[in-house]
């Protein structure tokens, strides 16, 4: 294997590393949508195509960012391995920008699937409560007069 500044640099393992970011991202995505439909399917509730289309439209909207993040590193990595060549300094060739957005992004999907789950409880409480409150107008408790 020939030694050229692109293997001297050790890109590949760069890439890989920021595909491996934009893929985790693509999941974090996929499980906060699963889980909204499986929510939605034990609410009885319709799935939607308008809910595919939001989450489509936040994919775009993280890789969008991700991407500009990317950039970001790709020229902070570009001056590393500049300064490498010329030997002002050996710095690790690291996506921060990218790795950072990444685990943030999958913060909030990570959140949002929480968030799902407690709206749900939020609910059924509400719910539980309304029904509580009907059945004791309906025994008259607390009416005057009342057992109360």
């Amino acid at each position: 294997m020939e030694n050229t500044i692109f293997n001297e640099l050790r890109v590949m393992p760069v890439l890989m590393l920021m595909l491996g970011e934009y893929v985790m991202v693509l999941f974090a995505v996929v499980a906060d949508l699963v889980s909204g439909l499986r929510k939605a399917k034990l609410r009885g509730e319709a799935r939607r195509s308008k809910a595919l289309r939001r989450t489509f439209d936040k994919l775009c909207r993280y890789y969008n960012a991700l991407f500009a993040m990317s950039v970001i590193d790709v020229m902070q990595m570009a001056a590393v391995a500049y300064m490498s060549v010329i030997g002002a300094a050996r710095l690790p060739m690291l996506p921060v920008f990218t790795l950072f957005g990444a685990i943030c992004i999958a913060i909030i999907e990570v959140k949002s699937i929480y968030e799902k789950a407690s709206d749900k409880e939020k609910s059924d409480a509400e719910e539980a409560a309304h029904k509580l409150l009907r059945l004791v107008r309906e025994l008259g408790i607390g009416e005057k007069g009342g057992a109360l």
